[in-house]
């Protein structure tokens, strides 16, 4: 089960599109996820693989957002 939600992960998180100036990652939408269970249809309840998708979406989000704060020039210090 947990290799099939993340085999199903890369494909679906390729559909996602990104806003802003940033080019900061959008949620994955729904239609991803049933589009991607229209052609690769599993045994996973539709509730559990949602959540899952959108659990490992929401890390993946949190992290970029982490890694840009991280990565943000500090201004430089005062003298």
């Amino acid at each position: 089960m947990t290799a099939e939600i993340l085999e199903a992960y890369g494909p679906i998180s390729r559909t996602r599109q990104y806003v802003g100036m940033a080019g900061a990652p959008a949620p994955i939408s729904p239609r991803a996820i049933t589009e991607h269970l229209d052609r690769h249809p599993s045994a996973i309840s539709r509730d559990e693989f949602d959540a899952a998708i959108f659990a490992l979406d929401d890390d993946f989000r949190t992290h970029w957002e982490e890694q840009q704060e991280k990565d943000k020039p500090k201004p430089p210090k005062k003298p």
